[in-house]
């Protein structure tokens, strides 16, 4: 079996550090919960968005999503503004760079499928 490299340095080092099923693993998870974090971005109170922009932030980062952790960091400093809120063309952005860089990190998690 031929095997995929880690898609970025982020996962290179995680499957350095805790193995490759874990990185795996860690990547999966983070592909499977994006449609939830979406969801929460656009639902409920603004401190509720600014949590999920958070969590994606952070999530997005360890994966090595440096485009899309940036974009959570800005909207999260954004929704503890009183006025701030996420907007259409956020949301249509953060499914637009989160479909860039799903590419290879589904590539990666089906590999050790």
């Amino acid at each position: 079996m031929s095997s995929v490299p880690p898609p970025n340095s982020a996962i290179a080092e995680l499957s350095s550090t805790l193995g490759e099923d874990s990185a795996r693993e860690l990547v999966d998870m983070f592909l499977a919960n994006f449609p939830t974090s979406l969801e929460e971005l656009q639902a409920g109170e603004r401190e509720r968005r600014r949590r999920a922009a958070h969590s994606l932030k952070s999530s997005a980062h360890i994966v090595g999503a440096d485009a899309l952790s940036r974009q959570m960091a800005e909207l999260e400093a954004r929704l503890t503004q009183p006025t701030g809120d996420v907007t259409p063309a956020d949301l249509a952005a953060t499914v637009a760079e989160f479909e860039r860089v799903a590419v290879g990190l589904r590539a990666y998690v089906k590999q050790g499928a």
